[in-house]
């Protein structure tokens, strides 16, 4: 399975994010975050900076995931990424350590703080 995103401006691709679950015997997950996708202009003087999230996995059961939080400012890519935290009833597994910034994210303090405030409502899926 494949995820393909883009934007596109006019004629112009201003940017593409590829992603990949190969080889997987069991189920594909692949969930969009939908609190994750936005339009942000608070961080590049009036122009948009584009965030989504999702989480992508092979998984035999309720297993957590990878989760990938990207922002995409003025065509550079900034990316957090950890693991999904699953909550059943009142107990919670997966997602202990905390998520991984990129260089550009860690060179982004505000962007960061963003994202990281975020990180949370993003990565915890709830089973009833």
């Amino acid at each position: 399975m494949t995820l393909l995103v883009k934007q596109v401006t006019g004629y112009s691709n201003d940017w593409t994010l590829k992603d990949f679950v190969r080889n997987c015997g069991e189920d594909i997950k692949l969930d969009i975050a939908p609190d994750s996708v936005e339009v942000n202009k608070i961080f590049s003087d009036g122009v948009g900076t584009v965030l989504f999230a999702y989480k992508i996995g092979c998984v035999g059961g309720i297993d957590p995931v990878i989760v990938k939080y990207f922002a995409f400012k003025n065509g550079v890519k900034y990316s957090l990424r950890g693991e999904e935290h699953i909550i059943v009833g009142s107990e919670g597994f997966g997602g202990e350590k905390a998520p991984v910034p990129d260089f550009n994210l860690r060179n982004d303090k505000s962007l960061l703080k963003y994202m990281m405030g975020k990180w949370d409502s993003i990565s915890t899926t709830k089973i009833n």
